[in-house]
């Protein structure tokens, strides 16, 4: 099996209950609102609760904890799963270990569950290496490819797809892993919210008809 693989993409009809991890960031918040705008019966986890909207369920929970999910979960009954959460630690070792174990319990929750698919999404440091390594040694050429062999750095990325597919075989459920280059959209507190804030600068530039200056590269 290669280091990438498109195991059956997760059916785009309304078939089901889909559940949000990370409901609160920039592509979990994004996803919520798309997927219950197409009449999918949603759950949105996330540390705390949000706003109230149509089709929506909050489930809080701390991934940190496994008890916390299955608490969480224990009357629920996703179909669906999109995992776009994740906590940034100080190194790379403790971003694999905090973040494995987010998936790993998240999964483990889910165990007995109906799911039949697990979509989880990642990045670009996939191929490029995570910020302590970004770009070092000797790199892919662009553009990249799914089947490009994983870097030898320390890596979550790595660590969160060997918890998923370990997870599949077991759970018997299909997957696949979404490698985003650049996120824009808006979530509150969230320090990617660099689009919405040139938008935002550009707005006010047309209101008070001052010239757009943006830095040059």
């Amino acid at each position: 099996m290669s280091q990438f693989e498109l195991n059956q993409l997760p059916d785009v009809q309304a078939s089901g209950t889909a559940l949000v991890v990370g409901a609160s960031g920039i592509a979990g918040s994004a996803l919520v609102n798309k997927l219950a705008g197409e009449g999918w019966q949603m759950l949105a986890m996330s540390r705390s609760e949000g706003v109230p909207k149509t089709n929506v369920r909050y489930v809080p929970a701390d991934l940190s904890s496994p008890q916390s999910p299955i608490d969480a979960l224990a009357s629920e009954t996703p179909t669906h799963v999109f995992f776009t959460a994740w906590a940034r630690q100080d190194t790379e070792r403790a971003n694999i270990r905090v973040n494995a174990a987010m998936l790993r319990n998240l999964l483990e929750a889910l165990a007995g569950k109906p799911v039949a698919h697990v979509a989880l999404m990642t990045g670009l440091k996939h191929y490029l290496g995570p910020f302590e390594a970004y770009g070092e040694g000797d790199m892919p050429d662009t553009p990249f490819h799914e089947e490009e062999p994983r870097l030898p750095v320390n890596n979550f990325y790595y660590a969160q797809e060997d918890e998923l597919w370990a997870a599949a075989a077991a759970q018997d459920f299909t997957w696949s892993v979404h490698r985003a280059h650049t996120v824009i959209g808006h979530a509150v507190g969230n320090a990617m919210n660099m689009g919405l804030t040139l938008a935002a600068y550009a707005a006010l530039c047309k209101e008070s008809g001052s010239p757009l200056h943006l830095p040059r590269v």
